[in-house]
């Protein structure tokens, strides 16, 4: 009996002792996929957000009613405006996000590496040009999306519309329609679903052209004039 206490014993030692040592490996394997900058009456990941503070896949990223945050995220930058809540996603080294409400805003030198998800539609960079840009969800099937450089897309099941630099569109989910309209056909085998989600309607926002300008100039203010690398200081 005290034989087999001892290496019962022995095999629960050794057992925590390799669990012990793969710690360091799990932890490493984790890799942050963005960095605060700065950030005021926000949180990250359940707590108070600071500046230095890594951003791993999903953490919970919020602001408050007065908050502001901006992070650093592969070779661009988000920052979210107040009542916002989002996350990253991976891969690292580009920006992936989600914002579930509020505003996002993210400039970025490689529009390809873009894409944000919203409850509305899918925002992805277009064209190789540097991108500045920032969506609002206005409610749960309305979208704002400004582009004051570059361009975006905007695309839910298999429909797509471009939005240029100086546009600023709401994208709205008709869901009148979808209610009246008759039962889809299915699709043919290997052509993927469209889930059944209501079509899309998009609508300009006819802002003066000093507004969006302005709009631009203060959003632009979020980031330092030695962050050269982005769209507001191109």
């Amino acid at each position: 009996m005290r034989a087999n206490s001892l290496a019962l014993r022995f095999l629960v030692v050794a057992f925590l002792a390799v669990g012990l040592i793969n710690l360091p490996a799990m932890a490493a394997a984790e890799k942050p996929l963005g960095v605060v900058v700065s950030a005021d009456h926000a949180n990250l990941a359940n707590a108070k957000a600071t500046a230095g503070a890594d951003v791993y896949s999903g953490d919970p990223i919020s602001t408050d009613e007065s908050g502001i945050l901006r992070m650093k995220v592969g070779p661009g930058q988000i920052y979210l405006l107040a009542l916002s809540a989002a996350m990253l996603e991976p891969p690292e080294d580009q920006i992936h996000a989600r914002l579930d409400k509020g505003t996002m805003g993210f400039s970025t030198p490689a529009p390809s590496a873009l894409q944000i998800e919203t409850p509305i539609g899918l925002v992805r960079g277009v064209d190789p040009k540097p991108l500045f840009a920032q969506i609002t969800i206005i409610n749960p099937t309305r979208l704002r999306v400004s582009v004051y450089q570059g361009t975006v897309s905007v695309s839910r099941h298999g429909e797509t519309k471009t939005i240029s630099e100086g546009e600023t569109y709401d994208v709205v989910l008709n869901t009148d329609l979808q209610q009246n309209a008759p039962s889809p056909t299915p699709p043919p085998s290997g052509a993927g679903t469209s889930g059944g989600g209501p079509p899309f309607s998009f609508s300009s926002v006819a802002w003066p052209a000093a507004a969006i300008g302005a709009a631009g100039l203060a959003v632009c203010a979020l980031w330092p004039e030695s962050d050269s690398n982005f769209g507001c200081w191109n």
